[in-house]
């Protein structure tokens, strides 16, 4: 009797990988991309924090010139009052204020928004408090945000539309120095 040569796979073999490989196929992808989405949210908030802690070191620093009533003054002369920083990565003033200008995490698109800043004083003491508004072109971001609130979940996928500081609010636009 002739013995038949083994050396290679049968039909049936190869139909068994390929339905396994098909198998692990399924429940990879979409967990692969759900790791990726939530990093690309944690790091979209980091930016934000990042804005945020910029311009609070400014204003700690007294490096700030905000526009009251007509005037400049810097950061410890304001009164109480909403004070808006506008960050837009495709201009200057935010170029300067970043060592790196922090952009999107979904393709590194350029992001619109502001950091708004409410300076309180009372009888026991000051409170600062810090929010922030940032999107790309591409609608993803998050609407505006209190500082202690943002974190992945505060970042949207989709929705999201550029806004700058609100329109009837120039008289507090503020600039670093």
């Amino acid at each position: 009797m002739k013995r038949l040569n083994k050396a290679g796979f049968t039909l049936i073999e190869l139909l068994a990988v390929i339905t396994i490989m098909g198998i692990l196929m399924m429940v990879a992808i979409p967990s692969v991309s759900r790791t990726i989405e939530n990093s690309r949210r944690d790091t979209f908030a980091d930016n934000a924090l990042t804005y945020i802690n910029t311009v609070r070191n400014a204003v700690l620093a007294d490096e700030v010139k905000c526009t009251v009533g007509g005037s400049d003054i810097t950061a410890s002369g304001t009164p109480n009052g909403t004070y808006y920083f506008v960050i837009d990565t495709t201009q200057q003033q935010t170029q300067d204020i970043m060592e790196k200008v922090a952009t999107s995490s979904w393709g590194g698109n350029d992001l619109k928004g502001y950091v708004k800043w409410i300076k309180t004083s009372n009888a026991d003491g000051r409170t600062t408090t810090y929010y922030v508004r940032l999107a790309d072109a591409q609608k993803h971001g998050m609407n505006e945000t209190q500082e202690k609130d943002i974190s992945r979940t505060s970042v949207a996928t989709s929705g999201i539309t550029q806004a700058t500081a609100p329109a009837d609010t120039d008289k507090y636009l503020c600039v670093l120095k």
